[in-house]
């Protein structure tokens, strides 16, 4: 139930995420590596690309420590990718960090000030299709006093063969107070 609850989260975390205006895609350099020559490179082809997304209509989070519904009132969501394609291996680190981050409690009015990092791993094979991904993700909201900061973290590692299927899966959910 805890894992389900925490995914339904972070799913409707990100899905509810808007573009903002700070880097629109008409303003970047397109990547390095297109689909013509993503699965015959064989040099190494590096591509870096940075996002941000205002997450202010997010809409509701719940304090993890007195269950109290948060809502999101500011906040930016930046994501920077790093990758290489190099002998038909796809290598990708990405990044993701919140700034400005802001909620305020439904019931008493407490404002919270979050705090999020991330840090996902990808690697893949671009000849029979195996990948693996591993991710970590800290939520941090803090409020005046003691012991109500609610916490939210978790660890994901997947690897899938080259017929499609789940053959490794670890995971670690935890959350609760600070």
């Amino acid at each position: 139930m805890k894992k389900t609850a925490t995914c339904c989260i972070i799913v409707l975390f990100l899905a509810s995420c808007q573009k903002t205006a700070v880097n629109p895609a008409s303003e970047r350099s397109p990547a390095a590596v297109g689909p013509k020559n993503l699965a015959s490179e064989t040099s190494a082809a590096p591509f870096h690309t940075q996002d941000g997304l205002d997450i202010s209509s997010l809409g509701l989070q719940v304090s993890t420590c007195t269950g109290e519904p948060l809502q999101v009132v500011s906040g930016d969501y930046h994501v920077d990718l790093h990758g290489i394609v190099n002998d038909n291996k796809l290598s990708i680190t990405q990044h993701t960090n919140a700034q400005d981050f802001k909620l305020v409690g439904l019931i008493t009015g407490a404002t919270y000030t979050g705090s999020t990092t991330g840090n996902q791993t990808y690697n893949a094979s671009l000849v029979n299709g195996q990948f693996t991904t591993t991710e970590t993700e800290t939520v941090l909201m803090t409020t005046p006093g003691g012991k109500n900061n609610s916490l939210l973290r978790f660890d994901v590692h997947e690897t899938v063969n080259a017929q499609g299927q789940l053959t490794a899966n670890i995971d670690n959910f935890r959350f609760g107070c600070k």
